[in-house]
């Protein structure tokens, strides 16, 4: 439970480092996110409608900005063994992708993956705005995915 020697608190904007524990409780009261502690890690479940899209980060800057045309471009999480990807977290909405669905080098992350939250913003590729625990819809995230790989094309 809740340490209440923890520096992260109810007021905090995002959570300081101060153990695994006190993080995760940050992302369950701030944002409304079921996590789950892991070996020393915050982790975040895929599951119960929570997707999420990864791209190469080389992509992730003209996604977000497509994302920012249609009102929702947060929260994004740098992943990959080097932070060369980015994982857009999403809204599934009912909607039902596969991998067979995904333009090439597009993954499409789903339950019973997990991914690790960091504990600072800084962290984030685009951090979540605390108090504001909604997700864009995964229909609205591929499309500016779809389009962001279709402009790169064109190039």
């Amino acid at each position: 439970m809740f340490s209440p020697r923890s520096q992260v608190t109810a007021e905090s904007p995002y959570p300081v480092p101060n153990g695994a524990d006190g993080v995760a409780e940050w992302y369950r009261r701030r944002l409304g996110w079921h996590v789950e502690v892991e070996g020393g890690e915050v982790r975040l479940p895929l599951t119960g409608g929570l997707v999420a899209f990864e791209v190469p980060v080389h992509l992730a800057e003209a996604v977000l900005t497509r994302l920012a045309d249609l009102g929702a471009t947060r929260p994004a999480l740098r992943t990959g063994e080097r932070g060369d990807r980015v994982a857009f977290l999403c809204d599934a909405n009912d909607s039902v992708f596969t991998q067979a669905d995904m333009p090439v080098g597009v993954a499409h992350l789903r339950s019973p993956k997990s991914l690790r939250l960091p504990g600072t913003p800084t962290a984030w590729f685009s951090a979540p705005e605390p108090d504001r625990g909604w997700l864009p819809s995964a229909g609205a995230v591929l499309h500016a995915v779809r389009r962001t790989l279709a402009a790169a094309r064109a190039v």
